[in-house]
């Protein structure tokens, strides 16, 4: 049972009926008593179910702790429900319409049942001197309830021709002066009404009365709650009886009951409920109760409605829709331009457009409209009820899935090694990575040199697993990567690596990594830790898409494999030791530089790829996950001799911009092949994608800024990434922009700061001076251009 509500129990929480000889609070008590002591039923306050999709598929917003005073340890303000139903039953209740007259929009106009609920379910009054204007009798019950509670009640308004019944004549009774076949025409009053201006209807052009109050209290009669119904697939029809939408064939597995089909009076919600929830039980599977009764109610029922949409002769700010403002006169407006629909009503007046979605307001609107047209109400229709039927903060969707929650985080098979041996971490993509691993006192920077300049003078290891790995498969394999990839592979030897080059189809540079042929129709490839899945999801929609008939398997073997690169000087000697076949199987002759290998490695099924990003001999083993820290244990344990010492991805990065290796800062959705000065990988002799329009113009400039080196013309000068290149500053502050620092590091093998940019001109510009200035810091450094490989210019170091 979802109630919106803090306590159940809806209409009855306002009025004194009586239920089964007695008052209708103490039965809904007895009620929730007898719910609250099933062990199969759940009562839920504070819970508005706001969708009802296929399937009999509901979401509903429970409000856990909104209206605590602070928050609340271990517990969300709202949590979100997803309901999946076999029967529902929709007793969702009925909203009053407000009276369209002038200034009905001033502060203390407001709903006969709002006025009823502050007087009786809260003992709260309004206003001290009242009017009540209504269309029907259930009005009645509010100036009934207001007298009782000492509240002077100056008049009721009545449209209708003839009043008579129970509560009218109660209301005379009392003395409450009942006007017949009156309408208020206006409310007085600037900040507060102060009084209304009362017309006879038929009879405009006679003077109107004036009443003095400070709260009119208004009914147009009840709107059915119709819009889970209609989200359900139900399409609600006019009902003339009640003067009202009102559910019509239902579509899914639900059926509405009580005043949600218009049946207002309370003995007849009562029945209506007791059968909707039988019919449910025998659908869902369960017998009839025969014992079971509807409760009977006692007391007054109210009588039928005479609408009345409009009151005549108001023409100035007689409000439809109070909350977005939309007047009467909008609506002939509307009518006037043309508009005969009721969904163009909506948007050309913005009617039923605010946050309550038209729930007081779309009736009137469209009875207006279809008065204005010479239709019926039924002909004109109603504009279609869309979830959520109330607003739903966007924190319930979410949900957990906030700060660490918002996407998993992933960890490496090392990840708990790095942390033990005093690992900082670091996000990179979804995944934790060891940034360095700080001894005694070192800062950031002393502890990345040193591991940069170990990898240089002698062994390092790091984890790479992040990086994306995806394994590729059928006959047609090798046609999919001439396509995705800008350079050649059809000359891939199986057991070779190779470089690649991935375009977007506007030409700019989407990826880039390495793919080793593993057998006559399997590959490997390999992408950046950020493109993972933008990389394989590229994939898979080339295949289902623009290339169905290509038989190519493509999958994601990212978590499958943990990987490692060994890389320095000693690495050789290192993997021979750990390596089945020792010395010869790491020799060049069984494993040549790009060339991969399958073999074993400290006892584990291994691939061995000999390729390098730091620019030193160096080689990553791939070991299956669940073995991955086995042999990263291993190989360490092997290089004890040889001085070996893992590494972070501050020494990587130090290590790939000495020798002007590109990543994603490089890489970054708006650069090109001739950009990065890799156009040459660019084929001629096939078509890939981005092949077209890589030639457009713009994306062969010359003047384009292209890939270069940048070095502080004073070596203690600080270089920071985003840093804007000018050619120099002055003083007008208008200094045009030639290019950025996309990323910078301290050398070890330097001494000094270096960087890698994209300056206009590029080549052209080498041992010129600019400026690099950051405004955050309120920084200039005067920096020189070099060419973007600092270190073994010559390429000598990776052959060992």
């Amino acid at each position: 049972l979802a109630e919106s509500e803090p306590v159940p129990g809806g209409a009855l929480l306002r009025g004194p009926e009586t239920i089964d000889g007695g008052p209708a609070a103490g039965w809904v008590e007895r009620a929730m008593a007898e719910l609250n002591a099933l062990e199969n039923a759940r009562v839920m306050t504070r819970t508005t179910v706001f969708g009802y999709y296929d399937n009999n598929n509901l979401a509903a917003v429970e409000r856990v702790t909104d209206h605590m005073a602070g928050p609340v340890p271990h517990l969300p303000r709202q949590r979100l429900h997803v309901i999946r139903a076999r029967r529902v039953v929709l007793a969702t209740g009925a909203i009053e319409r407000p009276m369209v007259f002038e200034n009905n929009d001033r502060p203390g106009v407001m709903l006969a049942g709002a006025v009823r609920t502050y007087a009786n379910r809260f003992a709260v009054a309004p206003g001290r001197h009242a009017v009540v204007f209504t269309n029907n009798d259930d009005a009645y019950r509010t100036a009934l309830g207001l007298h009782a509670a000492g509240v002077a009640v100056a008049a009721i308004v009545d449209s209708r021709a003839s009043a008579r019944g129970a509560l009218p004549d109660a209301a005379r009774q009392l003395g409450i002066e009942c006007l017949e076949g009156h309408a208020m025409l206006r409310a007085e009053g600037k900040l507060q009404v102060n009084a209304v201006q009362v017309i006879r209807l038929g009879a405009q052009s006679a003077p109107s009365r004036r009443i003095e109050c400070d709260l009119v209290a208004v009914s147009g009669g009840w709107s059915p709650t119709v819009h889970l119904h209609s989200q359900a697939g139900g399409r609600p029809v006019f009902d003339e009886a009640v003067a009202a939408f009102v559910p019509g064939k239902s579509r899914q597995a639900e059926a509405s009951a009580g005043s949600a089909t218009g049946a207002f009076a309370l003995a007849a919600c009562l029945v209506q409920g007791h059968e909707a929830g039988c019919q449910a039980a025998e659908a869902a599977g369960f017998a009839r109760q025969s014992s079971l009764s509807p409760s009977k109610a006692q007391g007054v029922e109210a009588v039928g409605i005479e609408p009345l949409w409009i009151v005549p002769g108001a023409t100035r700010k007689a409000f439809v829709d109070i909350q977005d403002d939309v007047a009467s006169s909008d609506v002939d407006l509307a009518h006037r331009e043309g508009y005969v629909s009721v969904e163009h009503l909506k948007r050309f007046t913005t009617l039923g457009m605010g946050t309550d979605q038209g729930k007081t307001s779309n009736v009137n609107g469209l009875a207006i409209m279809a008065g204005l047209q010479g239709r019926s109400i039924a002909q004109t229709g109603t504009t279609t009820f869309r979830p959520p039927y109330a607003p739903v903060a966007l924190g319930v969707f979410a949900g957990r899935e906030i700060g660490k929650h918002y996407q998993p985080v992933r960890r490496s098979p090392m990840h708990d090694w790095h942390v033990a041996h005093g690992a900082t971490m670091v996000e990179a993509g979804l995944w934790m990575r060891p940034r360095y691993y700080v001894r005694g006192g070192e800062s950031s920077r002393e502890a990345y040199s040193r591991e940069a300049a170990h990898v240089r003078s002698a062994v390092g290891l790091i984890d790479v697993s992040t990086l994306g790995k995806i394994d590729i498969q059928g006959p047609d394999s090798i046609d999919l990567l001439e396509r995705v990839y800008a350079n050649h592979w059809r000359s891939l030897a199986v057991g070779k690596v190779r470089y690649g080059l991935m375009l977007r189809e506007d030409g700019v540079v989407f990826d880039d990594g390495t793919t080793a042929r593993l057998g006559e129709h399997h590959y490997f490839m390999t992408t950046t830790t950020s493109n993972a899945a933008k990389v394989l999801a590229h994939l898979e929609f080339l295949l289902q898409v623009v290339w169905p008939e290509l038989k190519v398997q493509v999958t994601s073997v990212t978590e499958q494999w943990g990987t490692m690169a060994l890389a320095g000087p000693r690495s050789r000697a290192v993997l021979a030791r750990v390596i089945e076949g020792g010395d010869a199987a790491a020799a060049d002759a069984a494993l040549p530089h790009l060339g991969v290998a399958s073999v074993r490695v400290a006892g584990v099924p291994c691939r061995v790829f000999r390729m390098t990003f730091s620019g030193e001999l160096a080689y990553e083993i791939a070991a299956p996950a669940d073995r991955a820290l086995e042999v990263w244990e291993a190989t360490l344990a092997a290089g004890r001799d040889a001085d070996i010492a893992p590494y972070g991805t501050e020494a990587m990065g130090a290590l790939r911009i000495e020798k002007g290796h590109v990543t994603g800062a490089e890489i970054d959705g708006r650069t090109t092949a001739g950009d990065l000065g890799m156009e040459r990988l660019l084929s001629e002799k096939k078509d890939f994608v981005g092949r077209r329009l890589a030639r457009r113009p713009g994306m062969v400039d010359a003047n384009r800024p292209r890939l270069v080196g940048l070095v502080p013309v004073d070596p203690k000068g600080r270089l920071r990434a985003g840093a804007q290149l000018v050619e120099s500053l002055n003083a007008t502050g208008t200094t045009p922009m030639i290019g950025h620092v996309s990323s910078m590091t301290y050398s070890p093998a330097l001494g000094h700061d270096i960087a890698l940019g994209f300056v206009a001109g590029g080549d052209t510009r080498l041992g010129q001076t600019i400026q690099a200035a950051f405004p955050l810091a309120n920084e200039v450094t005067a920096v020189r251009v070099v060419a973007p490989v600092f270190y073994d210019v010559k390429g000598e170091r990776f052959r060992g």
